[in-house]
């Protein structure tokens, strides 16, 4: 990994990883942690290969940028539908309350009107 980062310094062209979509995004942050040990192979301060790291994640993420963004919706997707089986639970179990209320005041309803007849 090293001779790569070395002759390739910000990886500049993302396109050959497109094709894995977001899974490879993982796979490059552990190339550049591996790339880490490797100090002797760059002549260059600790800030300027996180540079390079960051850069390489910027190239990589403005590329499929609708990935990132169909990512991020759908999971804000899920948490709505998780909400919403919720609400209707709650929902559910409150007509239920409802009617067995419903039920006690008719049996109520029932037996005054017994008494009182």
């Amino acid at each position: 990994m090293c001779k790569i980062l070395i002759h390739h310094p910000d990886l500049a062209d993302m396109k050959p990883f497109y094709k894995w979509k977001l899974k490879v995004l993982p796979v490059i942050a552990d190339w550049f942690r591996s790339a880490r040990g490797c100090k002797g192979f760059f002549e260059e301060s600790i800030e300027t290969f996180q540079r390079r790291e960051l850069s390489a994640m910027y190239k990589f993420i403005r590329g499929v940028p609708l990935l990132v963004a169909d990512g991020y919706w759908s999971q804000q997707l899920k948490q709505v539908r998780v909400k919403k089986r919720q609400f209707e639970e709650v929902e559910k179990q409150l007509l239920e309350i409802l009617e067995k209320k419903r039920k006690v005041e008719e049996e109520e309803m029932q037996v005054l009107d017994r008494l009182s007849g």
